[in-house]
């Protein structure tokens, strides 16, 4: 059947029209063409059996440069500290009117809930060695360098523990697919999938030499699944950026080439200064055809030169006897050397979404007002990140610890609550708190927050967690203080008033005249 064509009324173009079918186009774009510089530029898009290589590759490169680049160090080391910190802490938020409490049951509820996440947190790692908020900032870590993170919670039941869960912290390197399961159309890169992509099971290695090699069978890998009931059997955790992608890449990856050059780049200059600092002299033959006589008095051959490779600080060195001395300079680095440098770690912070003052702290080129915009173009990055390991990680792990606390007894419902399993959202939800922000100036900062509270648009929750508090912790400490205050006569009776305000900055205002109108008679006076 011939396809019907439109004309700009809406209406069918008769068979007559000179408009044809399937013959209209758009217009050439150059990203599509091969001429000019665009010549050369030729992809490749990767297969099932390359994927897993060049992943293994860039995580292994990336490994690299956090062991020996300063730069991807700090890089990884500030990304964890800032989205982590000193550890995402949960505040229980049960949805206390679906599950028809009082404001008191919630709260009775929410002082159990986090007494017992604080007491599993301490025995968190199944290694024992660390504590809840480690874990997390391991996981961020792992994410910048490997672009993943594995965690397995396993029950360990050892006498002194409190729990029984625990999290296996495993190295996302270990999961891969065994050498005889590689024709297996269902496994990806580790990862068993589902009919709709969803994983069903993990292969971790697990050689007996602990030397992982991709062509270990399957009887040297654990099949872990992915769910065990409502439970997670095992968190993978990444950013994923691509449609079907089932493994994660490094942040470093974009910016990696310019972490290396970089890197060479000022390990050159560094040794061409040192070897200008050194200031050697290089005895220069005038004619290296002749023979020299040594030192003792035999004949040197031309062609039996000393050679040096290593240069000391005011070294003269000598090629052969009677030749004239040659001062070695080195120009280098030229002028543009610090322009040169900083114009890198611009387009490396630009890779992973962090400002150039982040990525090489130095603020000394910045003022307030462009700190401040650093600042939160890093902070919008960190609570991405924030968001993304509460999502995917810890929340989840917060549902588990609770579960466990109800069975055994930690956790105790009111009369009539719905069973555990019936509402378990409703009881597991939370919020999470983030590690508290510094400010470029506390003063302005107080005074917004003293003027969106005073307005109406700020809440002490928001403020109580930008300085990583909860507002309940926030609200009993300020109570207490204010008792001690006032017990200690140190707190007025009777809290000010906009009108005692009012009256005391008048009061002020007209000090200050005062003073200055006295000054003036003053100075006047003394001129007279």
């Amino acid at each position: 059947m011939t396809p019907l064509l439109y004309g700009p009324d809406n209406r069918i173009l008769p068979p007559s029209s000179s408009v044809a079918a399937n013959t209209s186009y758009g217009v050439h774009r150059k990203a599509g063409g091969h001429s000019g510089t665009l010549a050369n530029w030729m992809t490749s898009r990767m297969n099932r059996d390359s994927e897993p290589y060049e992943r293994s590759t860039i995580a292994s490169r990336a490994q690299d440069l956090v062991a020996n680049d300063p730069h991807a160090a700090n890089i990884t080391d500030s990304m964890g500290v800032s989205v982590v910190g000193t550890g995402l802490r949960p505040q229980s938020r049960p949805n206390w009117r679906l599950l028809g409490w009082s404001e008191e049951q919630a709260e009775a509820f929410q002082t159990q809930a986090e007494w017992a996440f604080s007491i599993w947190e301490t025995e968190a790692d199944a290694a024992g060695r660390l504590p809840f908020w480690a874990i997390q900032f391991l996981s961020v870590q792992s994410l910048v360098v490997n672009g993943e993170f594995l965690r397995i919670p396993v029950m360990k039941d050892k006498p002194g523990r409190t729990f029984s869960l625990a999290l296996q912290c495993v190295n996302p390197l270990r999961l891969y697919t065994p050498s005889d399961l590689t024709q297996d159309t269902t496994i990806r890169d580790g990862v068993t999938l589902d009919a709709f992509g969803e994983p069903s099971s993990y292969w971790i290695a697990n050689p007996d030499n602990a030397y992982t090699s991709y062509s270990l069978p399957s009887a040297s890998f654990a099949q872990v699944p992915a769910w065990v009931g409502h439970r997670p059997g095992l968190f993978h955790s990444f950013i994923q950026k691509e449609d079907e992608q089932v493994r994660g890449i490094s942040l470093l990856a974009p910016g990696m080439k310019f972490f290396r050059d970089l890197n060479d780049y000022l390990d050159f200059e560094l040794v061409g200064a040192i070897v200008a600092a050194s200031f050697p002299v290089f005895i220069k033959t005038p004619n290296a055809e002749e023979s020299a006589p040594s030192l003792n008095g035999d004949a040197v051959a031309a062609g039996e030169l000393t050679r040096h490779q290593d240069v000391a600080a005011g070294t003269m060195i000598y090629g052969n006897p009677g030749e004239e001395p040659h001062v070695l300079e080195s120009k280098r680095p030229g002028n543009t050397f610090p322009e040169f440098v900083e114009r890198i770690l611009r387009g490396i912070g630009a890779t992973v979404g962090m400002p150039y003052e982040v990525v090489a702290k130095d603020f000394s080129k910045t003022n307030y007002s462009s700190a401040r915009a650093a600042l939160l173009e890093a902070w919008r990055v960190f609570g991405f990140y924030q968001k993304w390991l509460v999502d995917s990680f810890c929340q989840k792990v917060w549902e588990m610890v609770l579960e466990e606390a109800w069975l055994r007894g930690m956790i105790t419902l009111p009369a009539g609550s719905p069973d555990w399993y019936e509402a378990r959202h409703a009881y597991t939800r939370a919020m999470w708190i983030p590690p508290e922000r510094d400010d470029v100036d506390p003063l302005k900062t107080a005074r917004a927050n003293q003027i969106n509270r005073e307005s109406g648009n700020g809440t002490l929750a928001k403020i109580a967690a930008r300085q990583g508090m909860d507002v309940d912790s926030y609200i009993e400490q300020l109570a207490r203080e204010n008792r001690k205050l006032k017990a200690a006569g140190l707190l007025p009776e009777e809290p000010a008033t906009p009108e005692t305000k009012k009256a005391k900055a008048d009061a002020a205002d007209a000090l200050i005249e005062e003073t200055e109108t006295e000054e003036q008679k003053a100075k006047e006076t003394t001129n007279a």
